[in-house]
Formats: structure tokens, sequence, C-alpha cells
């Protein structure tokens, strides 16, 4: 039934259904205006616009060649053959985003710095470690691991006593200057690289509080010791002109110096501004290859942007933001992105509006928003590559532009690029990346998809003399899902506060009619999302939550994930559960949550992807922040209290998430129900519906039908589910009499057969005739084809104790040798009579028997039953009148091999023997075994033989003699 009703509906509804129209929920957008003009680029009028004039030049010119051969020969040192360096930063705290890039563009990088060491914040003795799952794919990857030693420190709080992570000098102050401790921390480190078979670190220490730079150094040099005794590499991140490093000491004791060439505008103090000009690069290497073989060097190289904002009240805050969050917002504000030529990075500004946290009041912010990307970079490494680096690091893999990974594995210098010119097409265009980080605008639990991935387009002018990226325009911005929130209660939890309950996964019949007289007792809203097929099993329920009142929303039809479904398999979903509640109630529902992924801020392509899904049939997905996890096996109603407290407390969230179905048992839930209402009540609390979260009526977001054309569709829709309904509730009370009246024959069944064994078991059993007058018996094998079986057969047959025996093969016309075979075996023998026949089945052969047997009694079997020695004898026991026309062999299975033949046994134990015996004791057995069954002849004769025109000729049989008065034995 379901399935018909299923399938009849769907069909309808593809051909005829129509979704109802998004409601109008007003400007629940950020206010986008003012955007500030970017097309003014901020310029640089500084004595560095002066002295350094661009990568441009540099590659004209090639001062820097120069430079650094002067500065070679000055120090008379050799230039060191070093391997090309391409690494990146992996930082475990985005695992989100970089372990994504990890594994799709690991293998473009040969060395990675991973963020795994820390100082402990309460033994600044002892090192910390924070090895994540990344470890196995970068060595599946073939890269070198050095991961970072950094002295950051999360637990930190400013002068205020405020949480304030940061770098802290005062971790390192102890370690720097105790010499004894020091030696015991180098070796920590020493052997946890060589437990995890690390090639070496990476030193990030910054914010010193030392007062010179020599007790940093002097750890390095302890380190480097350390480190090249066991044959591993030492690495160490530098600032721009940072008076905490003695450069040319550090170099000594040092395979490799990261210069970090990034942050050049980066806090309030700062201000607003690029974050690695080019001719601010070019300034900080310059001045650092005064100090360090540029052999030494790596140029760390930025992926990443800041957001300066200023609210109307002069507060400013500095965000870091990834070149995705950047174009995201770039294409939410429609913003215009300028690149500016000058420094070669991007830049754009906008204005929107905040909800200030204190006076929950909208407030305008402005936004001026810095980044790089891969024109950027491009130009960043041709300097790089050109200047003899050792190569390159990108801080920090998740959060670049992908379009750096088509060239940073590549060698960018002059001399490379003119034998491998460099396709610069490739950069024009973005692949759609599904599996980025969602980015979200707004605020709220209530979510509608804004974008979904699109290709970016990028228009380049290229310098095609130095092969820099001089200008470029996006004319499509690139962007993966981006996701609005809104229907925000902005008033902290307490009186006036908006609450809304809501049940997933219902209607359940057990439990959804106790949680509905909890709420209408209580007189509370809720809303319901239902499964379709338990609504369609529990229409009453669903009548009932419609007819008092409550929202009904979507949960799809069976309660599978959305993402791993096919586009039309989500689709059929939807749309077969929205045409049950139009079918049911009359009205529509625009409202929808997706099983697995209630969440309110969805972070990967499984929590996204029924948003964008749900979207197209202008649905607004209801998320949640209380979530309870009330679906928990074991979990109890005071920890369902306990939860939904702590986070609506934490939160200031409005939205609940219950079940009111699913799962062995939701009476946790039912028991946990009056104590959250009770508890938000006391609260002052206002508990509401979906509808008044977005300033609007159940009838908007459950509209009514219109009356058309269509009407008979809906009534149509609603016959099958009233159809479906009922018939699968007869079914199912058909199926529990069937098992009732099964159970109950197998104990009466079970019954009669106890009587039976103990009433033969009572029978004293006396020959019916005296020894040397034992009728004569005559056993019928019928065979078609049993060339391999037929003389085994015979030969057991032979071997019976019964002393007045004769067997009488029968052949049906086989096409083996089945009759010559037995014919020259049994030669000669006097009671084995061998004949032929055409073929005809196995009951022409039988009757053929009959007629040649000279005996009083006949035995049946088939050509492959193997007889025990006393069968016969059994059987002729049972002959104690002459009214007894037939008794029924016990029959086994021999050949117990596989699962059918294993049933077959099952079933012959069960329904033939088991059974029989109870029929025994009321003279009503059907069915004389065609394997095994002793006949007398006139009997047979007067029934008129074995029909030859039916399937069941030993049944068949049995039945007729039965008709005609006689007795069948078991």
């Amino acid at each position: 039934m379901i399935a018909i009703f299923f399938f009849i509906v769907l069909i309808i509804a593809l051909i005829r259904g129509v979704n109802p129209s998004e409601v109008n929920i007003g400007n629940l957008s950020k206010s986008y205006e003012n955007k500030l003009d970017p097309s003014n680029p901020l310029t640089l009028t500084t004595s560095q616009n002066k002295k350094f004039k661009g990568f441009k030049t540099f590659l004209i010119n090639r001062i820097k060649e120069d430079s650094i051969k002067s500065i070679r020969q000055a120090q008379n040192k050799p230039v060191n053959k070093i391997p090309f360096i391409r690494a990146a930063f992996y930082t475990p705290w985005t695992a989100i985003t970089s372990l994504p890039d990890l594994d799709k563009y690991g293998d473009k990088l040969n060395t990675i710095f991973p963020e795994w060491f820390f100082i402990d914040t309460a033994n600044h003795f002892r090192l910390q470690t924070r090895i994540d799952t990344g470890i196995t794919m970068m060595r599946a990857k073939g890269l070198r691991i050095m991961p970072m030693l950094t002295n950051f420190n999360s637990t930190k709080v400013d002068k205020d006593g405020n949480l304030q992570p940061d770098f802290d000098g005062g971790l390192l102050h102890g370690i720097l200057n105790d010499p004894a401790k020091q030696k015991e921390f180098i070796q920590q480190i020493v052997d946890t690289l060589l437990h995890y078979n690390l090639q070496g670190i990476n030193i990030d220490f910054e914010e010193l509080v030392e007062t010179t730079s020599e007790p940093l150094t002097n750890f390095q040099k302890e380190l480097y010791q350390a480190l090249h005794a066991k044959n591993l590499v030492v690495t160490m991140d530098v600032s721009v002109k940072n008076d905490d490093y003695d450069y040319k000491k550090l170099s000594d004791y040092n395979d490799f110096i990261i210069l970090m060439a990034y942050d050049q505008y980066s806090n309030i103090s700062t201000g607003a501004g690029p974050i690695s000009a080019q001719k601010w690069i070019e300034e900080a290497l310059d001045w650092t290859a005064s100090k360090i073989e540029s052999s030494k060097i790596i140029l760390g190289v930025a992926g990443y942007g800041y957001d300066w904002t200023t609210d109307e009240e002069g507060n400013k805050v500095v965000n870091d933001i990834t070149y995705t969050e950047a174009i995201n917002r770039a294409k939410i504000s429609n913003s215009t992105i300028d690149y500016d030529d000058d420094s070669y990075n991007l830049h754009f500004s906008y204005t929107d509006e905040h909800t200030d946290e204190a006076t929950k009041q909208q407030i305008k912010v402005n936004h001026n928003v810095w980044f790089t990307d891969a024109a950027t970079t491009f130009n960043i490494l041709r300097f790089s590559d050109e200047y003899s680096t050792a190569g390159t690091a990108l801080w920090r893999l998740g959060g670049e532009d992908p379009r750096i990974w088509s060239y940073y594995n590549i060698n960018l210098s002059n001399t490379a690029l003119q034998k491998n010119p460099f396709d610069f097409k490739i950069l024009t265009t973005t692949a759609v990346n599904v599996n980025q980080t969602p980015t979200s605008t707004g605020e709220g639990e209530l979510l509608r998809i804004l974008y979904t991935p699109q290709e970016g387009v990028i228009n380049l002018q290229i310098d095609t003399s130095e092969l820099l990226i001089t200008e470029q325009i996006y004319k499509s911005l690139p962007s993966g899902y981006v996701y609005q929130k809104f229907g925000e209660d902005k008033s902290p939890l307490g009186p006036g506060h908006k609450i809304i309950l809501t049940f997933d996964d219902g209607p359940s019949p057990e439990f959804t009619p106790q949680i509905l007289n909890i709420l209408e007792k209580a007189k509370i809203p809720a809303t319901f999302f239902v499964i379709g097929l338990n609504a369609e099993q529990n229409i009453p329920i669903l009548q009932r939550e419609f007819k008092n009142g409550f929202e009904i929303g979507n949960h799809t039809f069976t309660h599978g994930n959305i993402a791993k479904m096919s586009p039309q398999r989500a689709e059929l979903e939807m749309k077969a559960t929205r045409l049950l509640i139009e079918s049911i109630t009359g009205h529509s529902t625009i409202l929808f949550r997706a099983p697995y992924n209630a969440d309110s801020e969805p972070q990967t392509f499984e929590e996204i992807e029924p948003l964008a899904r749900s979207r197209k049939d202008n649905y607004i997905t209801v998320g949640e922040s209380i979530d309870p996890n009330d679906w928990q096996v074991g979990v109890s109603a005071d920890s369902i209290v306990a939860r939904t407290i702590r986070l609506a407390e934490s939160t200031d969230a409005s939205i609940i998430l219950l079940h009111d179905a699913g799962g062995e048992t939701r009476a946790a839930t039912v028991e946990a129900l009056p104590r959250i209402i009770d508890y938000f009540k006391k609260k002052g609390a206002k508990f509401t519906t979906v509808a008044d979260l977005l300033g609007k009526t159940r009838a908007d977001v459950m509209p009514p039908l219109p009356p058309n054309k269509d009407g008979w569709m809906r009534k149509l829709n609603f016959f099958f589910a009233e159809a479906a309904y009922w018939g699968s509730h007869i079914l199912f009370a058909l199926f529990i009499v069937g098992i009732i009246l099964s159970i109950g024959r197998m104990i009466v069944m079970a019954i009669l057969a106890g009587i039976n064994k103990k009433k033969e078991a009572s029978q004293v059993f006396a020959p019916l005739w005296p020894a040397n007058e034992m009728p004569l018996v005559c056993i019928i094998v019928p065979a078609y084809n049993e060339e391999v079986n037929a003389v085994r057969t015979v030969n057991s047959l032979l071997q019976q104790d019964y002393p007045n025996l004769q067997v009488v093969f029968v052949d049906d016309g086989s096409k083996d040798s089945t009759f010559t075979t037995v014919s020259e075996a049994f030669k000669g023998v006097e009671n084995v009579k061998v004949y032929t026949k055409p073929n005809g089945g196995k009951a022409s052969a039988l009757n053929v028997g009959i007629a040649y047997a000279e005996s009083e009694f006949v035995i049946c079997i088939d050509a492959d039953t193997q007889l025990k020695t006393d069968a016969v004898s059994k059987l002729m026991q049972k002959f104690t009148s002459d009214d007894v026309a037939a008794v029924a062999g016990n029959v086994k299975v021999g050949n117990e091999i596989n699962m059918i033949t294993k049933w077959q046994s099952i079933e012959y134990i069960t329904s033939q023997n088991f059974d029989r015996r109870a029929f025994d004791l009321l003279d009503c057995i059907t069915v004389v075994p065609g394997a095994i069954g002793a006949f007398r002849k006139a009997a047979v004769i007067e029934a008129g033989g074995l029909t030859t025109d039916t399937l069941a000729e030993d049944c068949d049989l049995t039945m007729r003699l039965h008709r005609i008065g006689y007795k069948v034995r078991n």
C-alpha cells in the first residue's frame, strides 16, 4: 500500500505539483551601503617608495644579484647548494580547511611546518605536543615534516584579566635563562622528533621579553648542535627588522631562516593597508639578505587577509580572514575589488549593520578589507626565485587562493620560465569547490542559501617582458556556499525572549500524543518536522497537530541524508512529504529541516548541501542552537533538561530541538518536556513559533492551497493517503491475527502430537501375521535419468529385514543408461523386476509398477530414497485393519549441505513429521509423501491410481483414499 501510494503521489506531483511562493520576510539580509570607492588605491608616499621601485625594476636591472655577489665576496663564503623549497604552514585549529587543502594540494609541496609543539602553560619547562591526524597524510605525500614550536599562549589574559590568546614571551623566559632546564627541554624536542620520525624543527618565538637577543641566540645554538648530532634540520621564523633577533648570529645556528614577509599592516595601530606590499617585501628581503645569505632565506608568503572594522561609536577591531571569506564578503556586499598595482594586494570596502552585544541594537560598521590572491603570490614567487632564496613558505594552508597551486611547485625564475613558459590563462578562472567552508552573513537560526558554488572569471594584464601580473579585474566573483542567517531574537534570555519548541522525526503513535497533551495543557505552541512515512502511518495525529494550531514542517519522506542522495531522490523526498502534508491539512509548508544536519552553523558540504537543495523549492531551513541530544540512547530526562538550560543560558538562542519519534523510546523527552517549559516560564520567556520569529503568521509559513482546477488532485492524494493508512493498519491487524492463529495452531499441534506419541508408546505391536506367512510387499522404484543412483538404491532396498520382499524398478523412458545399468546389475535376481516405458512422469511410472506388482501391499519411493533396514517392517505394522489404506513414512533429508537443504530438513521435521503425528490422531493426514509411503494395492486401484494431471499426485491420492472411506496412518 505504502509503495503504491508513494509511486502514484510522486508521479502526480512531478507532473502537476507547484511549490508555494516564498514568504515575504522583508529585508533580512545585512544592509550594505556607502561603499567606499576602491578606485583610489592606497599610495605609499614614503621613503620606501622612493628607494624601492618594485619587483619589475628589480627583475629588469638584476640589482639584487650583483649585491648578493658582493656580500658573499665580502663574507668569503661559497654559495650553498640546497634543494628548492616549496613549503607551507599547517594549523590544526583550522583543520576544517587546512586538512582538505593538505589532502588536495600536498603533492605541490615538499616541506610542511605543522603547528604541533607548544610550551606547557602550567609547566614552562615541559614540551606539549598536539599532533593530529594530518601526520598520516603528510607522510603519504612524502613531505619533510618539521613541526613548529611556538610560544603562543591560548590562556593568556590582558591587564584587565580578560582572556587574550597571544604570543607570550614569559613562557620562554625560564627556558632561555636556565641552562639546566634548557638542556632538558631541548632533549624533549630531540626525543619527540625521533619518536615520530620527523625531519626537523621550526622555531617560532615572538613577542620576547628579554633585554638582549643573546639568550635566544644561545638557545638556538644549543638546539642546533643537539639536532645536527641526529641529522635533523633546524629552521626559525623571524619577523622583519625585529630587535629580538640577531639575524647574523642566528643564521649560524639555523639551516634556514623563514622571513615572515607579511603582516605589514595587521592591527589597529598600523591601520588598514596591504598585507605584504611588493616594495615592502623587496626592502625586507634586501635588508635581511645583508645579514644572512639569501640561500638560507625562505621567504614567508601571505595567503590570507584582514578586515579592519570601525563602528559608528568608534570601536575598532581587526579580524584575519581567508581568501574565500574575503571574496564572499565582497560578493555579499556587492563590492568592487581593486587590485592595487602599487602593492599587488587587493582591497575593497563596505558598510553593514551588526548587533551590539550590550544594547542589542543595530549599529553601522565600516569594513576595510585587504587580502592577497594568486596574482599577489605569483609576483612574490617571481621575485623570490629570481633573488635566489632557498624557497618559499605559505602562511597558511586553507587560507589561500586555490589558484596558486597551479604554479606553486614550479621554479618561476627567468631561466626556468625561458625553458618552460607559464600559461597565464590558468589563472583567469577559478574552479568550483563545493567542499570549501561555507560563509555566512547575518544572525539567527533560520537559514537560506544566497549563493551556491560558482566559478570565478578574472581578466589579467601581464607584463610580458618581466612576466608579472600588473593588473587583474574580477569580472565574476568566485564563491563557495554563502548562506544567510536571520530571524534572530536580539533580546537576552529572560522576560520577552522568544523560545520555539521544535520536534523532529514524528509523528509517533506512542509519544507524539503524550507531547501534544503536555503542550495543549500548558497552551504552548510548537513546530513539528514530520517524516513522510511516519505521517502517512499516523494521519489522525498529523490532523490533530494542524487542527490545534501547531506548525508542521518537512523532514523528508524517509529520513535519509539529503547530502548523500542524488538530486532527483532528494527532490522526490521533499516533494512527497510536502504533498502528503497538503493532502491531509489542505495547507502547504515552507518550513524544512534536514535530517542529521539541523545545526545553525553549517561548516561542511554535508551540512550545507541540504540548504541548497531545499532552497530550490522555496523552503526556509529551520536550524537550532539548543540541541540537548535527546536522541542519544540511554539519555535521562535530567540530562536533557540540564543540557537545554546550559545551552540556552550560554547562547541566548531561541530554537530548541527535541524528538517525538525515532529510536527505541522518547520517554525521557516526554518526561523532560514539562520541566523545560516550567524553566522558561519562570524566566519570563515567551513560547512562540517560527512564523512569529519571522514576524509572520502560521498562514504565511503554511499557506492554504488555492482553490483551482487541481483540487481533484489533492482529493486523490488524500484518498490514496487514507487508503494507505487504513490499508497498512488492516494489514498490520491481519498479521497480528495471523501470528496469534499460527501460535495457537502450533500449541494445538504440539498437544495432539504429544498425545499421539504417548498413545503409541503405550501400544504393544503384536505380529499381524505369522513369521512364515508374511504377505508379499512390493517396493516400486520409478526412475528417470538416475543412472548414478539407481543401483545403489535397489541394493539398499535388498538390505531390508522384511522377509517377503520384491522390488519393481520402472524406468520412465530415461535418456541415459538407467534401464541397461539396472538390468545388468540385477540380472538373475528373482525378487528384482526391471521394466521400462515411454516417458510419462513419476505418477505414470508408479501406476505401471503397481500394475506389475504381484503383492497385496506396495511401497512407493523415489529413485534417490535410501531406506533404513527396518523401514518396511515398521510400515507394515500400521496396517492393523482392513480400512487402513495407506501409511505415511518418516522422511529425513540426507544431504544438509546448504541453506536450501537445511530449510527443507526443517520443513520435513515440522510440517510433515511433527504435524502428521497430530493429524494421525484426528485421522486427517493429507499427504502420504512420495519419498516413502505404503499402500494397499486394492485401495489404490479403487481410488483410481495416481493422477498424472497434477503436480501433487501424492496429496491427490491421499485425499481420494479419505473420500472413499479409508484411513491413512502415520
